[in-house]
């Protein structure tokens, strides 16, 4: 397999043009990364997406990728933000000043996804029409998302591709990389199938792992053309950072500072804005895309731009810091060192900001002393109200934390993360109601035994509302999941109608059927399920040219055949004769099995024995057991025994035997043989018949038919074809499903087709050349072709007997199709 791979499979290249697999693709740039994520190092990797199939775009695309790699180790002293970005409006303007002499029609424009790591740091610039997946403590992080190549063929309207325009605005996003990550690259023709199969590949780690399994999607899917990259991290230390831990601890005070009193709050508030205000942020790490080697060093007297240098739109590549946090923002333009400032006292930061006044304290204030303290003013209304504010304020605040964060968050598309782990989202977290205005007019007053069972009440209703209010909104959730996944599953039977591929059908339907079961499993109706699934059933037999047989007849139960002996029926002089425990004759009706011989009869004076096989010979039937013929004489209506010429021990194992010009043939597995007894020398040993030929293929037979030349079935569906002891063809049935379990052959003298059964129930027609003309099953409502043993197909009369673990079934089959 092409696959390029470097030491502990770090990275692996899958690429397929034309639909031929080849070494390397124009448009990766993928370089060995055993020593990803390693402090000190630095790494490329890059993916171009060409939009137009037009002349000289694989030279392009080497151009462009070999111009950000010169840019970015140009620019190697800059933080990354400023590298990254620097590269990719430099290819753009590359491919823009290329675009001028080139017709419209010969325009050159690429999708591109571009990363850099330094040290543990990753920093990923993209512009449409591009894909990558990250995985990341077992989550699947994709962008853009799966779901969006649902369904589109065509670039998205409102995609900027490079090339298109002189100003370009790549997004951009951000990650800390440990051993065990895994990044995949691919193309778009990948990317649209990836979410119709399993997805965990992409999360282990396994860089070859990757290349296999897109590998497969692109041959189940018929892809011609498509490539893609998996870099695994096995450099880097795994383990959290200190700085998620102090993030968290940062969320818990700010959570645990909404529940304090008032007074206490603001004081503990004021007091890390004073020590905030004591630090020297000059000497703090901090930036915005670098390291902190990678920072200028900035003077706390340099003024700040008035604006985005190079018109950069800053709000959307960073997310606004909050208000108890240091304001850090990049201007990455055009200013070759970058430009990162901070607000100082001069321009209107914390510093200038006077302290702020303690409140007075309002509704807490001590009463005038009127000769009863003021309790005796406190009317019920007043109580009652105070503690319908403070339920009221409770329910807000915990259904803020239930409610609200229940509901799924839109993720903006260029906050600088979306999703990745070990990064703090601002906008993402939960952030608990302020209640100042509320504590600050709550009166002061004891609780006493009235005011406890009004408060008791008007906390029952207002939890039960809430309980209700909860409900809701999850049975809507519930809801709005199952009606998608119902859709999706809709869609992707849609989907495999569209397709000329049998597998490709075959995968979409699955994919379908995988989206009612979780439906299903959500709560989905029952008869909406069903009936989808038999929509999806209809479909798969109109992709697949599935015929369902309606009229099939059980003619009656069957004897078992003994263990190691192979059941069957075969045709004699317009006669069913079926062989199981005994040989059997089908009376002229079809309904009574006539007992012929026995393992309890006595031939020649001599019990007959366990039977191993039976066939029609020379003009009348003939059976075998281990060591011993029986031959029927149609004149006397009996029978006679020959002795079998044996290799020392009885014969055991024959799944099939044949009688013809008067001949013996036994086909056995075990050996990878047929054994020929000549007629009228069958106490002499066998003849190899094939001499050892294609000898390891025939111990995975499993039936054999004679008419002048031999065929054999293989477990495989593959049909060897032998004449005159040699192997001239061997013939392989394009089918989908694949036969994995055939199990049964037939064939007439003279006939042009060949029938052939599976365990899974399925009869094939097939031409004398092994291709298929028709495939059968069991329609609803009919009796089951479960389990079956083995066949005899009247080609004139167009009828099938089918014998199964217990019983003999007669089957109608369709004409062929007219040629």
């Amino acid at each position: 397999m092409p696959r390029l791979q470097s030491r502990e499979a770090a990275t692996s290249v899958v690429a397929i043009d034309a639909g031929r697999l080849t070494a390397d693709s124009p448009f990766l740039s993928v370089a060995p990364a055993d020593d990803l994520g390693v402090r000190g190092t630095r790494h490329v990797f890059a993916i171009l997406e060409p939009v137009d199939d037009v002349p000289g775009v694989e030279v392009a695309a080497r151009e462009v990728l070999d111009l950000m790699h010169d840019e970015l180790a140009r620019r190697g002293g800059q933080s990354p933000t400023a590298a990254i970005l620097g590269a990719v409006e430099a290819a753009n303007a590359w491919l823009c000043t290329a675009n001028v002499d080139r017709p419209l029609a010969h325009r050159l424009r690429f999708g591109l996804t571009l990363i850099l790591a330094r040290d543990d740091d990753l920093y990923l610039a993209q512009v449409p029409p591009s894909q990558v997946l990250i995985g990341q403590e077992g989550e699947l992080y994709a962008f853009p998302g799966l779901e969006t190549w649902r369904g589109r063929r065509r670039l998205a309207e409102e995609a900027q591709p490079l090339g298109l325009f002189p100003e370009i605005e790549p997004e951009l996003y951000h990650t800390r990389i440990e051993r065990g990550d895994l990044i995949t690259l691919v193309s778009t023709s990948l990317a649209r199938v990836i979410d119709l199969a399993p997805q965990e590949v992409f999360v282990a780690g396994d860089a070859g792992a990757v290349a296999d399994h897109l590998l497969g999607l692109a041959q189940t899917f018929a892809l011609s053309d498509g490539y893609g990259a998996a870099i695994a991290v096995t450099g880097a230390e795994a383990g959290a950072r200190p700085s998620a831990e102090i993030s968290f601890l940062r969320r818990a005070a700010s959570m645990f500072s909404h529940l304090l009193p008032e007074e206490t709050a603001e004081r503990l508030q004021s007091r890390a804005r004073r020590s905030r205000e004591a630090l020297d942020r000059r000497a703090s790490a901090v930036h915005t895309g670098g390291t902190p080697e990678d920072g200028p060093d900035i003077d706390s007297g340099d003024a700040a731009p008035a604006g985005p240098v190079g018109g950069a739109d800053t709000a959307r590549r960073f997310p606004p810091a909050r208000h108890d946090e240091p304001l850090v923002v990049g201007f990455p333009g055009h200013d070759p060192d970058g430009v990162y400032w901070e607000p100082h006292a001069e321009h209107g930061g914390a510093d200038d900001a006077p302290e702020a006044a303690w409140p007075d304290d309002g509704a807490f204030a001590d009463p005038v002393d009127d000769g009863d303290h003021g309790e005796g003013r406190r009317t019920l209304t007043e109580l009652l109200a105070g503690a319908v504010l403070a339920l009221s304020a409770a329910v807000v605040g915990v259904w803020q934390l239930t409610v609200n964060r229940d509901r799924p968050i839109e993720q903006p598309r260029d906050d600088g993360t979306l999703g990745l782990p070990r990064l703090g989202r601002y906008e993402d977290r939960p952030r608990l109601p302020d209640f100042t205005g509320i504590r600050a007019r709550l009166p002061r007053a004891p609780v006493g035994r009235l005011t406890g069972v009004v408060a008791l009440v008007l906390i029952v209703c207002l939890t039960g509302a809430l309980i209700f209010s909860v409900h809701n909104s999850r049975v809507r959730a519930r809801e709005a999941k199952i009606e998608q996944l119902f859709q999706e599953a809709v869609a992707q039977r849609q989907q495999a109608l569209e397709q000329t591929s049998p597998l490709a059908a075959q995968a979409y339907l699955e994919a379908a059927e995988a989206r009612i079961r979780q439906a299903q499993a959500a709560g989905l109706d029952a008869v909406r399920a069903e009936q989808e699934l038999a929509a999806i059933a209809t479909t798969r037999d109109q992709a697949l040219g599935i015929d369902r047989l309606a009229n099939i007849q059980v003619l009656g139960g069957v004897p078992a055949a003994p263990e190691g002996v192979s059941p069957r029926i075969f045709f004699g002089n317009g006669q069913l004769y079926v062989f199981t425990d005994a040989l059997y004759r089908l009376d002229t009706d079809g309904t009574k099995l006539i007992r012929l011989l026995g393992p309890d009869d006595l031939v020649g004076g001599e019990p007959v024995g366990t039977l191993l096989g039976a066939a029609w010979g020379d003009g009348s039937p003939i059976a075998f057991s281990g060591t011993a013929a029986y031959l029927f004489d149609p004149a006397t209506a009996t029978w006679s025994r020959q002795p079998l010429g044996t290799f020392g021990t009885a014969y055991a194992g024959i799944v099939q035997s044949n009688g013809y010009g008067g001949n013996l043939y036994l086909l056995s597995p075990s050996s990878g043989q047929i054994l020929k007894f000549a007629s009228g020398a069958f106490a002499q040993q066998p003849e190899d018949w094939t001499g050892g030929l294609a000898a390891e293929d025939l111990t995975q037979a499993t039936d054999m038919e004679i008419d002048g030349r031999i065929y054999v079935l293989l477990a495989d569906g593959r049909v060897l074809d032998f004449y005159r002891s040699a192997l001239e063809h061997t013939y392989t049935p394009t089918v989908t499903p694949a036969i994995h379990d055939a199990v049964a052959l037939s064939a007439q003298p003279g006939r042009p087709y060949m029938y052939v059964a599976d365990g899974e129930g399925r009869i094939l027609r097939l031409t004398r050349d092994g291709a298929v003309v028709q495939q059968f099953m069991a329609g609803a409502g009919a009796p089951s072709l479960a389990n079956i043993r083995d066949i005899a197909v009247d080609d004139i009369l167009g009828v099938a007997y089918v014998l199964t673990d217990q019983a003999l079934l007669q089957v109608h089959l369709p004409p062929p199709p007219a040629r």
